[in-house]
């Protein structure tokens, strides 16, 4: 089968559809009608000469073969992307699509600066599309791995083949309690902490625990929003940014606990597929991130 732009546009599509969970997150993403959507669709399919998905009562179902496209699609949207490159490159021009991983609830942070990066970058480059996915640290990495994303912004994580991380920020977690929780307004002992109820985040399980080993684990949050709600209730307590816990903080319904000591810092990387080269659009916006950063670092 030989590639026509029209399989490419339709590929664009399908990614969508699987990106998005199915077709109503695509027509939002796309700006196009269903009809349009399941025009594309069943064009891709009947050129391939195989089902691509599913719909149905357990909702929209990649078929093995489906996914297996899926997949072989990631490396040639990202050379289509380095092919802009290159010709932008030769006219002395920056173009191309930037895809950026960023863990979630960052835009609080002051010292990232996440917002200026992009403007940045957007305005020394007219021509280029930034895409901006936001999401858990450990299915950010899979997307790079699997080339869903060029850069991850992500606090650090162990040293793993294949990436390469500059630590380029530091973020700050104290230790926090809601207002109807026992410890609001007491200065308890690490003791007396370690005795309530935690909420820790699965990939930062090692690391929020450190002043606390012995501690009791009564639930996990996939992201800070979710860890806020659970301290929130007053049942839990658990490590968030202070930026991030600084507007519930004033609010009087939320308050440090054990803090400074038991302070923990996280450190944040700009992290690359060690595998691919950087094109320069990427380097540009390393570099801009880079001088944001509160911090410098050195590749692992």
């Amino acid at each position: 089968m030989r590639i026509s732009p029209g399989d490419i546009r339709a590929l664009t599509v399908f990614r969508a559809l699987v990106d998005h969970a199915g077709f109503m997150g695509a027509q939002l993403a796309l700006g196009m009608s269903q009809s349009t959507v399941s025009f594309h669709l069943k064009s891709l399919e009947e050129r391939l000469g195989f089902e691509l998905c599913r719909r149905g009562r357990r909702g929209f179902e990649l078929t093995e073969r489906g996914r297996a496209v899926y997949d072989a699609s990631k490396p040639l949207a990202a050379s289509l992307s380095s092919f802009e490159g290159a010709l932008g490159a030769l006219r002395h021009q920056l173009v191309g699509t930037l895809r950026v991983g960023v863990v979630d609830n960052t835009i609080t942070d002051e010292n990232l600066s996440l917002s200026v990066v992009i403007g940045n970058c957007m305005r020394r480059s007219p021509e280029v599309e930034i895409l901006l996915t936001v999401a858990a640290p450990e299915t950010l990495f899979v997307e790079l791995a699997n080339g869903g994303v060029d850069i991850v912004v992500a606090p650090q994580v162990d040293a793993v083949a294949g990436f390469e991380q500059v630590v380029f920020h530091e973020e700050l977690h104290s230790l926090y309690c809601g207002r109807s929780h026992g410890l609001f307004g007491t200065k308890p002992s690490i003791a007396e902490a370690e005795a309530s109820n935690f909420v820790v985040r699965p990939y930062a399980r090692s690391r929020e625990l450190v002043h606390f080993p012995n501690a009791r684990i009564r639930a996990l949050a996939s992201n800070m929003e979710a860890q806020a709600a659970f301290i929130l209730s007053g049942e839990l307590i658990g490590y968030l940014p202070e930026h991030f816990a600084r507007h519930w903080v004033e609010r009087d319904l939320m308050r440090p606990i054990l803090s400074p000591d038991t302070r923990i810092a996280s450190l944040f990387v700009v992290a690359t597929n060690g595998s691919a080269d950087q094109s320069p659009l990427q380097r540009l916006f390393q570099r801009e991130l880079l001088q944001q950063g509160s911090m410098r670092g050195e590749a692992n």
